[in-house]
């Protein structure tokens, strides 16, 4: 399987026209199975395709026990590989069970206490999930896939993540409504990891990139396009905000500029300049951003905001900036059976085979264990052609 084709080089390169569209769904989607590590207990994954394989984060991690329970350990974040077919879909195959969907894989080193996007100094570190002794934690959790600036077919990988420093209490309430973000990086090299299992190298770049009430650029989204990075921020109003930086120079803030009033400018605004605010470019919730070949539009796919059922929305608009087209819901998917039914919905067109008019989605879904005080939680996946 080749890593990129010309399609592929040509969305990096920024190579083709864009326009708005209205998508029309084409028949019944199709429920292909879960995503899943069947050790793990694992909740709010989104993925980004790493050459020949597909790399996913995902947030709180728990093993199972011996009776199929989640244990009390919870990781704050975790990683995991997938497969792709030799067209570059996802790799759905059976399962013991008898199920069948995509098999997870890596090492997460949950014995050991390992957790991916690591916890910082004062973020009550001494434990894997950031718990404080006064029923506060540090969630230290990722809302968009890692943004892969460089290696996307060949050569080391390297990409970022911008995360917020959450402080919550039990009722996800907060001390802080626009905490700071730690922008982390990811290293690696395929053509020289002799361990499959193996993730990408971690490091924090900035504990503090984005300081506190500023707009948190890069966690609500991300593309990359014509060699340069469209980072899309929500801070707490919910106003959406759009930064771009050129692809090999994320690290450096004076490179960065800010989609305000109808231009870019090289001052950052304030989380309440509403100069900065990019009307639809979003239906308020968790989503993905991405380009369409096929369209040649810029997408946004995801979940209403205060939403916790599993009804896909799409945006699309000519550039990242817009105009965005009104958010439709065009997917309603099963919901779980626990209070916070499904959420994190994400699309992943990484795994869309060249020239196919399609996209592969995924949410997560959470079930009450009957007679435990335990929730489940799965990712199911689902195949979308549009017309």
């Amino acid at each position: 399987m080749a890593p990129c084709s010309k399609l592929t080089i040509l969305a990096l390169l920024g190579i083709s026209s864009a326009q708005a569209i209205d998508p029309i769904v084409k028949g019944e989607p199709q429920v292909l199975g879960i995503a899943t590590d069947p050790r793990l207990n694992r909740d709010s994954c989104g993925s980004t395709r790493m050459q020949n394989r597909t790399f996913w984060t995902c947030r709180d991690t728990q093993n199972f026990d011996d009776d199929g329970n989640p244990t009390w350990q919870i990781t704050s974040s975790t990683a995991s590989w997938t497969k792709l077919n030799e067209d570059g879909s996802p790799l759905i195959e059976p399962f013991l069970d008898g199920s069948k969907g995509l098999l997870m894989s890596g090492d997460n080193g949950l014995d050991n206490r390992n957790v991916y996007f690591s916890l910082q100094p004062g973020q009550c570190n001494n434990n894997t999930a950031g718990q404080c002794g006064d029923g506060w934690r540090y969630a230290i959790w990722p809302d968009s896939p890692p943004m892969v600036t460089s290696g996307w077919c060949f050569g080391p990988v390297t990409a970022y993540t911008w995360i917020l420093n959450q402080h919550i209490n039990k009722d996800f309430s907060t001390d802080i409504d626009d905490p700071s973000v730690t922008l982390y990086r990811m290293d690696y090299d395929p053509g020289k990891a002799t361990d499959e299992n193996a993730f990408p190298l971690v490091s924090v770049v900035s504990g503090a990139f984005w300081e506190r009430d500023a707009i948190p650029y890069g966690v609500y989204g991300n593309i990359i396009r014509n060699r340069t990075a469209y980072l899309f921020g929500q801070p707490s109003n919910n106003n959406v905000a759009l930064a771009k930086v050129p692809a090999d120079s994320v690290e450096d803030k004076s490179k960065y500029e800010y989609w305000v009033g109808g231009a870019w400018t090289n001052n950052a605004p304030s989380k309440d300049d509403e100069r900065a605010k990019i009307p639809n470019a979003s239906a308020g919730g968790q989503g993905t951003y991405y380009y369409s070949n096929i369209w040649k539009s810029y997408v946004w796919i995801g979940q209403a905001a205060m939403s916790v059922s599993a009804e896909f929305y799409i945006t699309t608009a000519p550039n990242p900036w817009g105009p965005w087209a009104e958010p439709k819901m065009f997917y309603s998917g099963e919901n779980g059976s626990a209070d916070l039914s499904a959420y994190t919905l994400q699309a992943h067109p990484h795994t869309v085979p060249r020239g196919k008019n399609q996209i592969y989605l995924s949410y997560t879904k959470v079930d009450h264990k009957v007679g435990t005080d335990f929730d489940v939680y799965s990712t199911p996946l689902i195949l979308v052609e549009w017309e």
